[in-house]
C-alpha cells in the first residue's frame, strides 16, 4: 500500500500546502487600488463594472477582463482570463466571484500550483479558511499527454483539523489509468502513515524483523496492524489502531486510545519461564487503554493486557513489557454528581498464571466534602457495593496462592462497604494547623474465607494532624546559578489514629488489596484504605518533616532549588510483631541549576542497616543540544536487584542527534542491554532514527538478541 500510494502521498502533500497557503478574502482594505481601461457605475454609484480591471490590496491582487464590484454587499466578481494572487498562491481561472464580508471565495476552471506541482480544477471554493476542489487534476511540472497526472474527483481541506482529504484519487500515465483509490486523508502536510521497523537476531527466535504500520484515516484515527518475521517462530500478526481526537473541532467527548496486538504459531523449541512451565505453540497478546473526558465531566480511563503465557512480550515485543502493566483489565467511569462523585469499576483477570482480585463489578459514591451550616467542618463520606472473586490459577503452584490470600480455595463474595467521618481544621497564626478526625467504617461480605460464612468488620478513628510551618530568608545573589535570594520552609508533620476494632476478623474476610513494596508510606487515615480487611492497626503515628528551599525566577515567580522529606510510622498491631516503627522513608531533590538535577529515595528498615530499596539519580540537561541522565537502583525487599541506568542524546546539527543507553545489572557483573541510535530530522514533519541494540537475558532462561532497528516517528513545531 505505501508504494502504490506514493505518487497520491506526494501530490497530497504539495495540495496541502497549496490550499493551505491561502489566506481569507476578509474585507476589502479601504486603501486599495482599483485601475481599468473603463468603467461605468450604477445604482447610485454603488455598482461599479470595470473593463480589464486591476484591483489590489495590502494582501492580493486580482485582474480579469470585466471585474463588477458592489460596495453594498462586498460582493467582487471577475470573469476573463482571471489573476488572483496572494503571497503563497496564483489562481488562474475563468470566473472567481469574492464574498469579502462572508470569507468566501468560488472560482471555475481553475489552474494554480506550488513549484513543482500543477493543478487544474474545475471548481474551487473556499469558506473562511476551508477549502474544497472538486474535478482536479495534478501534473508534476506543466501537463503533458504523455506524462503522469492524479485525477481527483474531490479535495477538501478544513483548517481547524489540518485534515485533508482526496475521493476517488485515480492515477494516470499517458492517459491509462493504473487503479482507483476510493478515499485517502491526512494531517496537513505530516506524513500519513506512522512506520517502525526492528531487525536483528535472537538466540531462541533466530532472525527477525518486526513492523508496525498505522495508516491515519481521519483527523483522530490511526488504524493498521504488526507483522513480524522471525526465522525460527514464523510469522507474528496483529491488528493496532490509535485514536485522539484532542484537536478535533467541536467534539464533545475527548478520546484517547490505542491498541496492539499479536498471534503466532510458534515454531521453535519451547522454553520454560521460571515456574518450569512450557508455553503452548499458539501464542498471542493484546494490550492497549482508553482515556475519554466529556463535555459535563464524565471521565473514561482503561486499559487491557491479555496474553497466552508470561514470555510472548518478552521473546516477541520487549519493547512493549513498560507500557503493558499487569495481566488483567481494567475499566473505570467517573461522574461529578451533586457535589460527589459516582463511580464504577471493573477489574477482570485475562490470563491463567497469576492472582487477580477481580471487581465484577464495584459502584461506589462519594458524597461531598462540604456541610451546609457547619461552618468550619468538613465531611469524609462513601459508600460502595461490589462483587469480588479470586480463583487459583490452574499455571501458579497452589502453595503461592495459598500463602497470599490464606485460603486453598476459590472465594467469591459480595462487599458493602462504607465511611462516615469529620474533621475540622483550625489555624493558630501562620506557623500551626491542627485538624481532629473522627469516623467510622463498616464493611460486611455475605461469605468469608473458607466457608466461614457472612462476616461484618466495623472500625472506629478517632485521631489529629497538626502541622508546623517554619520560615526563613536570605539575600544571596548567583546569577551564574540562576539564584536571586533564598527561602527556606520547614513543615513538621505528626499524625495520630486509634482505630478500636481493626484486629478483628483477621483471616475471616478476604482482602480485595495486596500490599506491594513500594517506596511510599502506606495511607494513615482510616478513609484512605484501599481495604478494611487488611487494616489491623489498633493505633498509628506518623513523624515526618518537608523541606524547600525556593529562589525567585523572572518567568515562573520561584524556583525550587531543594525538597527534602523524611517520615517514618508507629503502628500497634494485633501481636507484638506486628508492633513497632516502621520503615524510614527519605526523599532528596535538589536542583541548583535549570540544567542540573540530583533525585535520591532511600527506604530504611527499621533497626538500622542497608536500604530495603534506593533510587539514586542524576541528571543533566543542556536545553536542545545535550542531556544524560544516570540512575542506581536497588532493592533488597521482595527481590534482590542492583542496576544501572544510563542514557543520553547530543545534537550534533540542525538534522542529526546521537543516543545511546545502558543497563547494567551489578548481581551478574553483566550490561543486560546495550543501545545507540543516529536521528535524522527529515524536512518539517517527521524524524527517523537508526539504531542497534544488544539484550542479554541470563536471568530468563539464557535468552540473547542483536537487533538493528528503523524507527519514523512524526513531529510538529
Amino acid at each position: 500500500m505505501p508504494g502504490r500510494c506514493f505518487w497520491i502521498l506526494a501530490a497530497s502533500l504539495s495540495l496541502t500546502a497549496a490550499m493551505a497557503a491561502e489566506p481569507p478574502a476578509g474585507t476589502p482594505d479601504r486603501r486599495a487600488t482599483f485601475e481599468y481601461d473603463s468603467i461605468v457605475v450604477s445604482e447610485n454609484g454603488h455598482v461599479a463594472v470595470a473593463t480589464n480591471g486591476r484591483l489590489e490590496t495590502a494582501n492580493a491582487f486580482l485582474s480579469a477582463k470585466m471585474i463588477r464590484r458592489d460596495d453594498r454587499t462586498g460582493l467582487i466578481l471577475a470573469e476573463g482570463d482571471v489573476v488572483y494572487t496572494t503571497k503563497e498562491l496564483r489562481i488562474l481561472g475563468a470566473r472567481i466571484i469574492i464574498d469579502t464580508r462572508a470569507d468566501v471565495i468560488e472560482a471555475t476552471d481553475v489552474r494554480f500550483g506550488r513549484a513543482p506541482v500543477y493543478f487544474t480544477a474545475e471548481s474551487l471554493r473556499i469558506v473562511k479558511g476551508d477549502k474544497q476542489i472538486k474535478g482536479v487534476r495534478v501534473w508534476n511540472n506543466e501537463p503533458s499527454a504523455a506524462g503522469m497526472h492524479l485525477k481527483i474527483a474531490e479535495a477538501s481541506y478544513v483548517e481547524k483539523e489540518d485534515w485533508l482529504s482526496l475521493r476517488s484519487a485515480t492515477p494516470y500515465v499517458a492517459g491509462l489509468p493504473l487503479f482507483n483509490l476510493p478515499y485517502y486523508g491526512q494531517s496537513g502536510t505530516d506524513f500519513p502513515y506512522d512506520i517502525m521497523l526492528n531487525t536483528g537476531s535472537e538466540d531462541k527466535q533466530g532472525r527477525f524483523l518486526r513492523s508496525s504500520i498505522l495508516n491515519r484515516i481521519s483527523p483522530s484515527l490511526w488504524v493498521g496492524g504488526n507483522v513480524d518475521f522471525y526465522s525460527n517462530s514464523g510469522i507474528m500478526v496483529g491488528p493496532a489502531l490509535r485514536f485522539d481526537n484532542s484537536r478535533a473541532a467541536g467534539a464533545g467527548t475527548r478520546w484517547k486510545g490505542r491498541l496492539q496486538s499479536g498471534w503466532i504459531d510458534d515454531q521453535s523449541t519451547p522454553v520454560a519461564d521460571l515456574f518450569g512451565r512450557l508455553p503452548d505453540s499458539q501464542r498471542s497478546f493484546v494490550t492497549g487503554d482508553i482515556n475519554g473526558r466529556t463535555a459535563d465531566g464524565l471521565e473514561i480511563a482503561g486499559n487491557l493486557f491479555a496474553q497466552t503465557d508470561p514470555d510472548v512480550l518478552r521473546d516477541f515485543r520487549p519493547f512493549l513489557i513498560g507500557q503493558a502493566g499487569n495481566p488483567q483489565l481494567n475499566l473505570e467511569v467517573v461522574r461529578p454528581y451533586e457535589g460527589g462523585y459516582l463511580s464504577a469499576a471493573l477489574t477482570a483477570k485475562t490470563d491463567n498464571y497469576q492472582d487477580v482480585v477481580q471487581k465484577l463489578p464495584e459502584f461506589r459514591y462519594d458524597l461531598p466534602t462540604t456541610i451546609a451550616g457547619a461552618d468550619g467542618w468538613s465531611r469524609r463520606a462513601f459508600l460502595s457495593v461490589g462483587y469480588f472473586s479470586e480463583r487459583p490459577s490452574a499455571e501458579l503452584p497452589l502453595a503461592n496462592f495459598q500463602a497470599a490470600t490464606l485460603s486453598a480455595d476459590a472465594w467469591s463474595a459480595a462487599r458493602i462497604d462504607g465511611y462516615y467521618g469529620f474533621s475540622r481544621t483550625m489555624v493558630a497564626g501562620d506557623w500551626l494547623t491542627f485538624r481532629p478526625v473522627a469516623g467510622v467504617r463498616t464493611t460486611g461480605w455475605s461469605d468469608g474465607l473458607n466457608g466461614q460464612g457472612a462476616a461484618t468488620k466495623v472500625i472506629g478513628q478517632a485521631g489529629f494532624d497538626v502541622e508546623g510551618l517554619f520560615t526563613g530568608s536570605w539575600s544571596v545573589d548567583a546569577p551564574n546559578w540562576g539564584i536571586n535570594g533564598l527561602r527556606h520552609s520547614a513543615r513538621p508533620l505528626f499524625q495520630y489514629r486509634v482505630m478500636p476494632g481493626a484486629d478483628r476478623e483477621v483471616g475471616v474476610v478476604p482482602m480485595t488489596q495486596r500490599a506491594v513494596s513500594v517506596s511510599v508510606l502506606e495511607e494513615l487515615d482510616l478513609a484512605d484504605r484501599l481495604d478494611a480487611a487488611s487494616t489491623t492497626d489498633r493505633q498509628s503515628m506518623r513523624f515526618g518533616i518537608r523541606n524547600t528551599l525556593e529562589t525567585r525566577d523572572a518567568l515562573k515567580g520561584s524556583r525550587e532549588l531543594l525538597r527534602a522529606d523524611l517520615f517514618t510510622d508507629w503502628r500497634q498491631g494485633p501481636t507484638d510483631a506486628e508492633t513497632g516503627r516502621t520503615d524510614l522513608l527519605g526523599s532528596l531533590s535538589v536542583s541548583p541549576a535549570s540544567w542540573l538535577t540530583f533525585n535520591s529515595s532511600v527506604r530504611m528498615p527499621n533497626g538500622g542497616g542497608a536500604a530495603r530499596e534506593s533510587l539514586q539519580t542524576i541528571a543533566l540537561n543542556s536545553g536542545d543540544f545535550w542531556r544524560t541522565s544516570l540512575s542506581w537502583v536497588e532493592l533488597r525487599q521482595a527481590t534482590n536487584a542492583r542496576q544501572l541506568v544510563w542514557d543520553g542524546r547530543v545534537r550534533l546539527n540542525s538534522v542529526y542527534s546521537l543516543v545511546s543507553g545502558l543497563n547494567y545489572d551489578a548481581q551478574l557483573d553483566q550490561a543486560t542491554l546495550l543501545w545507540a541510535g543516529l536521528i535524522q530530522r527529515v524536512g518539517n514533519s517527521w524524524e527517523v532514527e537508526y539504531g542497534v541494540n544488544k539484550r542479554m537475558d541470563p536471568l530468563n532462561r539464557g535468552i540473547s538478541s542483536l537487533g538493528f532497528h528503523l524507527r519514523v516517528r512524526l513531529f510538529k513545531f
